[in-house]
């Protein structure tokens, strides 16, 4: 259950630091209008860039929300219908560079300033996926704490995990932000330590020079002797108690 104790942690600190008095981190300038493209697609250099700032267009508030917390779409309850629908195109800088968490905060605080957003924090049973050994047991190689650890190789647009040392617990949090999979993943393999191994899948979402493969259940099960067993769980997430639609600057 770590991977949901994170989670935890990390959703109190941030409903907190937003019902607190003392001021967040602020960006210099903002600019929000409406985009009615029409098009779902979404384009700029995204929300909390390497530039330490948030350039993005055709963006709606719910996607803004959940990058600013860094929650999965159904970690956010009680939204309105047009916080997914409607679309915005976003500016924002900071006065200096920052990095990606002093942005978030940043993000938070426009939300909460322009949209008036106010928000607590639940647990719910939801369901979940948990990490599993296979039935005939993870064929995995298993490496020294002291060795070099940590993952050489991970693309999601192409479906590829290679790692020199990861233990179960990272795997699980790693395969739950692979866009494949819209719940939570847990560790259950009771499996201790690091282990070095190469996972291929292939994305839902299929690059135009990708080959055609496994997909990431299949994989897991024939690569690793892992699987991923659905149920259900105790979730963090966000219940939405205000939010009004930003005015256009």
């Amino acid at each position: 259950m770590q991977s949901l104790r994170v989670v935890a942690a990390f959703l109190t600190l941030s409903v907190g630091a937003a019902a607190q008095n003392d001021p967040r981190p602020a960006f210099e300038v903002v600019s929000i209008k409406p985009n009615k493209s029409g098009s779902n697609a979404i384009g700029g250099s995204g929300v909390c860039s390497s530039r330490g700032g948030v350039s993005v267009r055709n963006i709606s508030l719910g996607s803004l929300i959940e990058q600013a917390y860094g929650i999965k779409e159904f970690q956010l309850l009680g939204r309105p219908n047009w916080l997914g629908s409607e679309r915005f195109d976003i500016e924002a800088k900071p006065g200096s560079r920052i990095g990606p968490d002093d942005c978030k905060l940043m993000v938070q605080s426009f939300l909460a300033d322009r949209c008036k957003l106010m928000l607590h924090s639940e647990t719910r049973q939801l369901p979940i996926y948990k990490l599993a050994a296979g039935r005939n047991g993870p064929k995995l190689h298993k490496v020294d704490a002291d060795a070099p650890l940590g993952a050489k190789v991970f693309d999601t647009s192409r479906g590829q995990l290679i790692t020199r040392g990861t233990s179960m617990s990272q795997l699980a949090a790693m395969l739950a932000i692979t866009g494949e999979l819209e719940n939570l993943v847990v560790e259950g393999t009771g499996l201790d330590g690091y282990y070095e191994f190469s996972l291929e899948w292939t994305p839902s979402i299929l690059a135009a020079d990708a080959a055609p493969g496994p997909s990431l259940f299949t994989a897991l099960q024939e690569q690793l002797g892992l699987k991923l067993e659905a149920g259900k769980g105790p979730v963090s997430v966000l219940v939405i108690d205000h939010v009004e639609k930003p005015s256009e600057n």
